[in-house]
């Protein structure tokens, strides 16, 4: 337990998946004055499921939210906004907003049965994102680009069918990792417009990296230059000038090559 009404687990060992790790906000029963601020403000027990998927399987970005939520889905989560984009789909219902980035994954993933979930009636469902790039902008070249599936799912009431409806919408759940990685097989032309996406989209991060290169390649000749003066400083009178008539051809020689390149 992370606190007396917060509980975070981790498990592994399932196909298709490197892990799965959890996260079970309960209302703080304990605290009274918690509990009122978690009624005034209508805060509802969920469970939130993060699950890492394996390297092989479909990369693409794809989500169902409330609709009161979408808004500040599109605005907040970098993955949505750059390559998803809101999508009509008349088997779900009314109240949530489909973010769609290809129909041929989008229709294979409602396929799973995952639109007959969101439609039933008080859908314990509330969230779920498949996506293979970071919710949050990178501030760097050298991010981890992983595929990973989330869901909220809200707790209902303590009762039987309650506790039973629960248990069918996690279930299925994990049962939609093993039908990402078994199930969801993108046309050859799909897959190509997703990568052409993903390079039109870091493109940023590619400049990035070549500047970062050329920082350090220019750092490492500043450093060899010192260096070499240094120890011009330490030469003979005699030495120095024949250093200096070599290095002055070396740099002529360099500024010729610089030429020679600009008018080819």
């Amino acid at each position: 337990w992370d606190s007396a009404a917060d509980l975070l687990f981790y498990a592994s060992g399932r196909r298709h998946c490197k892990y799965a790790q959890g996260h079970l906000m309960l209302t703080a029963r304990q605290d009274p004055i918690a509990l009122i601020n978690d009624l005034t403000a209508n805060n509802q027990e969920k469970l939130q499921i993060e699950v890492v998927l394996n390297d092989d399987v479909a990369g693409f970005v794809f989500a169902v939210v409330p609709r009161k939520r979408s808004k500040a889905v599109n605005r907040d989560r970098y993955d949505i906004s750059t390559f998803a984009k809101v999508a009509a789909n008349d088997k779900l219902p009314s109240g949530v907003v489909l973010f769609s980035e290809n129909a041929d994954a989008t229709g294979q993933l409602l396929e799973s049965g995952l639109d007959k979930v969101l439609a039933s009636e008080n859908c314990l469902l509330q969230e779920i994102f498949v996506s293979d790039s970071p919710a949050e902008k990178p501030e760097s070249h050298e991010f981890k680009h992983v595929k990973r599936l989330l869901a909220t799912i809200r707790v209902p009431g303590a009762t039987e069918a309650g506790i039973k409806e629960f248990r069918e919408v996690l279930e299925f759940v994990f049962y939609l990792v093993d039908y990402i990685g078994e199930a969801v097989r993108l046309r050859p032309e799909s897959t190509k417009k997703l990568a052409k996406a993903r390079d039109e989209a870091f493109k940023e991060f590619a400049r990035m990296a070549e500047q970062e290169k050329q920082e350090a390649l220019a750092k490492v000749l500043a450093d060899k230059r010192r260096a070499e003066l240094e120890e011009v400083e330490k030469m003979s009178p005699d030495q120095r000038r024949k250093w200096e008539e070599k290095d002055r051809k070396r740099q002529l020689k360099k500024e010729q090559n610089k030429r020679t390149r600009r008018v080819k």
